[in-house]
């Protein structure tokens, strides 16, 4: 075997196994047949390509076929995330009513055991049923999430002018992602790969970024959106999926804070806020935006 034939093999292993036992000879045998007889190793550019399309064959999205695949998939991801997104804000609820439970008795159950038992109960339903490909199921849960956060903020249902519920980030998640399931309700069926991920991921997410004893009762949700963006920016090229879903989850707080402003403007208070939140958020979102818009005309057509 000789050093250039090494250093491709060593390359074609960024390609899953399956993948590399049904092509990887092949590939190997156009690599050296088209590489110079002198040559010990792969150029930059032939190695950066390797890896990408290696990566890219892990995520799935070089199988997804088409444009429109490549939409419903991306719409999916953004239905799970932005229940794992929702469940990371709610789940701190729980938490200080066992808390206020130890220390000072049960409440009588009022709208505050919506708030504090319901939601985080109805977005974990619709994560497991989402994940598991139910979205109908998922998408009922959704609404029925989006209904008791209403419900636990302003019991007068009827009341158009109050915006006292969507002022707040955590109000966001499920009804965009109940949006987003709505389209996913005609989506063609395709089989669910690894849909056990979903839950853990949003386990893991709840214990790192809720605010709670383990973790010092930092609150860190915004932050970790940006660092998201920021890397689904870097990572465009292997997934153009991942953009999409960073500006989909950028658009609970962006939404909350837009209508925080219009609450306060409605109620005459005049508020001395910087705009500095929602320029930076717009402007995460656009990059954001761009990246997969653009990635994701490149992949479709490959």
């Amino acid at each position: 075997m000789t050093e250039l034939e090494r250093r491709y093999r060593w390359l074609l292993r960024a390609y899953p196994r399956a993948y590399q036992q049904y092509r990887a000879d092949e590939m190997l045998e156009t690599l050296l047949a088209t590489a110079d007889d002198e040559r010990r190793r792969p150029s930059l550019r032939e190695a950066a390509a390797l890896v990408v399309g290696g990566l890219r064959a892990r995520t799935g999205v070089d199988r997804l076929g088409s444009r429109s695949a490549l939409g419903y998939s991306a719409l999916r991801l953004s239905a799970l995330s932005l229940l794992v997104y929702g469940m990371t804000l709610w789940a701190g609820s729980p938490i200080s009513f066992l808390v206020t439970m130890l220390s000072e008795g049960p409440y009588k159950p009022d709208t505050w055991w919506y708030m504090h038992i319901a939601i985080p109960a109805l977005l974990t339903i619709a994560l497991f049923a989402a994940a598991w490909g139910s979205y109908r199921l998922a998408f009922a849960a959704t609404i029925l999430t989006v209904a008791a956060q209403l419900w636990s903020a302003n019991p007068s249902l009827w009341s158009v002018y109050s915006l006292q519920s969507a002022i707040v980030p955590k109000f966001w998640p499920a009804l965009l992602a109940s949006l987003a399931l709505l389209g996913l309700l005609r989506a063609p069926r395709t089989p669910v790969t690894r849909p056990w991920a979903w839950p853990v991921l949003g386990a893991l997410a709840v214990v790192a970024l809720t605010p709670s004893p383990i973790n010092g009762w930092s609150d860190a949700p915004l932050m970790s959106l940006y660092a998201f963006a920021a890397l689904a920016v870097i990572t465009a090229p292997i997934d153009a999926r991942m953009p999409i879903v960073a500006s989909v989850l950028l658009l609970a707080p962006a939404l909350a804070q837009a209508t925080f402003e219009l609450y306060f403007k409605q109620a005459g208070w005049e508020l001395e806020t910087s705009i500095t939140t929602i320029l930076i958020l717009t402007a995460v979102m656009v990059i954001t935006l761009a990246a997969g818009t653009i990635a994701g005309r490149r992949q479709a057509r490959m």
